[in-house]
């Protein structure tokens, strides 16, 4: 499955209700703020232990490393359905994306979270990651 077809499936509700809580900005390229947006596609039964560890301590993580979570969703349609998590995070900048995910990948509560959450397998059979930037004509939300 691809991108489009992801982004397809998951509405113009579910788009438009990413842009909620975001900071107005009248040029996203002018501040550097990026957004990333993260779609994980889990093995089967995956789903579930995925988002209790989202829930109870990877958020948690984000939040220490300078990571924004802007939103979190499960898409309520097919193919999806069950199988999917889609998040997104804002940065203050690219660099400081890369910054935040390579102290991330080697943080000790992340390396060990993820060591035991996944002692019987991994969860995320494959993920897309995509960089965005706020249109000047982006609405102040």
């Amino acid at each position: 499955m691809n991108r489009r077809e992801v982004l397809q499936g998951m509405g113009a509700a579910m788009v438009l209700s990413a842009a909620s809580g975001l900071e107005a900005q009248t040029a996203g390229s002018a501040t550097g703020v990026v957004y990333e947006l993260r779609i994980y596609h889990t093995y089967e039964g995956k789903l579930e232990p995925l988002l209790k560890r989202f829930r109870e301590q990877e958020t948690k993580i984000f939040e220490r490393l300078g990571m924004h979570g802007v939103g979190y969703w499960t898409p309520d349609d097919e193919p999806l359905k069950g199988r999917t998590l889609v998040y997104m995070l804002r940065h203050k900048s690219r660099a400081a994306a890369t910054e935040s995910w390579a102290k991330f990948s080697k943080d000790p509560e992340w390396v060990k979270l993820k060591a035991e959450s996944e002692a019987n397998g991994p969860f995320v059979e494959k993920h897309d990651v995509t960089f965005m930037t706020l249109t000047d004509f982006s609405p102040a939300v």
